[in-house]
């Protein structure tokens, strides 16, 4: 399988189609989990937790997935999570709260791809299986998501996500010096 671009589900992979620049697929985050947890079926996509209680309420933060059997989270923080301080404070107050009821918590910015060393990196999985090519951009001058777009915070954001992932930051910046 040629692993591509991510999405967050394989159906809006498939909406959004072939990436014609470097004639990569969009792949689904689910594809990629099975490919790294092979043997966890109970991931659960876009569906409140109904056992976190908040003040007394019932909290309805809905993670992008998650796996019960892993006690972990998987979120996707596409475009907006980089461009709106609200929605990046929430982020982190929910990051904050799966954590204390003891899950662990994986945000995917939409600029790192699943290559085997961001696998490894985040999920502390070795995938023998080639995933995403290490050596393809993962942002460009060309699309609307550089830090130019981006709010401050979200910039800072970005820079730190980077700083984790320093292979795939040289490969972006060798990739848009002919801007």
């Amino acid at each position: 399988m040629i692993y591509g671009f991510h999405r967050e589900t394989e159906e809006m992979a498939q909406k959004v189609g072939i990436d014609k620049t470097f004639n990569l697929p969009r792949t689904g985050i689910e594809t990629y989990l099975k490919a790294i947890f092979p043997e966890t079926n109970d991931w659960i996509h876009d569906k409140a937790i109904d056992t976190i209680i908040v003040n007394g309420k019932v909290c309805r933060f809905r993670p992008d997935y998650r796996s019960e059997s892993l006690k972990l989270i998987v979120e996707i923080d596409e475009i907006p999570h980089y461009q709106n301080p609200i929605v990046i404070l929430k982020d982190k107050e929910k990051t904050k709260l799966y954590e204390e009821f003891g899950y662990k918590v994986v945000r995917i910015p939409y600029f790192i791809q699943l290559t085997n060393s961001t696998v490894k990196e985040m999920f502390g999985v070795d995938v023998e299986e080639q995933l995403f090519p290490e050596n393809v951009p993962s942002i460009s001058y060309k699309d609307f998501c550089t830090p130019a777009f981006l709010c401050d915070a979200g910039v800072k954001r970005m820079a730190e996500e980077f700083m984790k992932y320093p292979e795939q930051l040289e490969i972006n910046i060798i990739n848009n010096l002919n801007f």
